[in-house]
């Protein structure tokens, strides 16, 4: 089967929602939608970071985190996971930002393993591009799905990721 166009899940939603802009499949998902717009926190203005966190980060969304002091350090807490929930943390700046789980509820954390025994309450970004992906398994625990550290070389306009 071919890569199904906009075109091609729009003529075969089965029950509408927005008529044919949304609705659902035959199989039951949602399809139509040109794609997933998701709220974004951390920035004051499009580019002015916050670097003082006075409440948690949602546990939906993108946040952009860092602080905006050379090299300086930023620290942050992230809400309880919702299950099924993603959530995206990006550091946009040089420095250090450090994310703790609001919830100090023993069991709680962040798995990163096979085993979700094996959980942390923390997470550090050091260095601009740093990013984690993260999916609620339950109220108690995030998946890290995608952990990344991004490095920019300064000759040429390559991107390098370790």
């Amino acid at each position: 089967m071919a890569n199904p166009t906009l075109e091609t899940l729009r003529s075969s939603i089965l029950d509408s929602i927005k008529g044919r802009k949304l609705g659902l499949s035959p199989t039951g998902y949602l399809q139509g939608q040109l794609s997933v717009k998701e709220p974004q926190t951390g920035l004051a203005a499009s580019t002015t970071l916050i670097s003082t966190a006075t409440a948690a980060l949602p546990a939906y969304g993108v946040s952009i985190i860092g602080s905006t002091i050379t090299s300086g350090a930023t620290s942050y807490t992230l809400a309880d996971p919702v299950p099924g929930v993603r959530k995206v943390l990006f550091n946009g700046t040089t420095g250090t930002a450090t994310v703790t789980l609001l919830s100090t509820t023993a069991g709680q954390g962040i798995v990163s393993t096979g085993s979700a025994a094996s959980t942390y309450s923390v997470i550090q970004f050091v260095g601009k591009g740093a990013m984690a992906e993260l999916v609620g398994l339950s109220t108690l625990h995030y998946a890290m799905l995608t952990p990344l550290a991004i490095t920019t070389v300064t000759t040429g306009n390559l991107v390098q990721i370790s």
